[in-house]
């Protein structure tokens, strides 16, 4: 049975629950998929507090994102099957939970005070959307495909060819290793 077809009331049942309970911990079935990101939020928020204020703005949050995914490394086998499934399914990549939005909130917030912009203006809110499509992104294109790198050493990639293009450069050229 797949996701689609598993209602709550089967999963509770699976799991030897009560609808109920299952229900107090995970309003909805997309909560179970996305639930566990919450601590994320703190690491990338600690991340990009002690960031390098000698790096440009899309390194530092490189190195801040990079460290998220780098501390959950022995959980990659677990992490790719959640995010093939969010990847896969329509109605999970558009369930974005609050803690998606206040990733891009802190994301937002670093680079308008990186720019000493606010937070609210044009530049800082664009790029700071464009820096989590990218994460998202490449998080999706890790899960669909069976490779060696960890979710760090994409992101980092990507990152690093977004900081590239948005820099008028060519983007850097990929390590072979593990690369499709």
């Amino acid at each position: 049975m797949g996701y689609q077809q598993a209602s709550m009331s089967q999963i509770a049942s699976e799991l030897g629950l009560s609808v109920r309970t299952l229900h107090r911990y995970f309003p909805a079935k997309a909560d179970i998929v996305w639930g566990g990101i919450e601590s994320s939020l703190d690491a990338l928020s600690e991340g990009l507090r002690h960031a390098n204020a000698e790096l440009p703005v899309i390194e530092a949050i490189t190195a801040g994102v990079v460290a998220v995914f780098d501390q959950n490394a022995d959980d990659n086998a677990i992490d790719r099957a959640r995010l093939r499934l969010i990847a896969t399914t329509p109605e999970l990549r558009a369930a974005r939970p609050e803690t998606f939005e206040l990733w891009r909130a802190q994301l937002i917030g670093f680079i308008g005070d990186r720019l000493g912009e606010p937070a609210g203006s044009l530049v800082p809110w664009v790029m700071g959307a464009a820096v989590q499509t990218t994460i998202t992104e490449a998080l999706a294109w890790w899960a669909l495909h069976e490779q060696t790198r960890g979710p760090g050493e994409v992101v980092g990639q990507a990152l690093a060819s977004f900081n590239s293009v948005a820099a008028g450069l060519s983007p850097p050229v990929p390590s072979r290793r593990g690369q499709e």
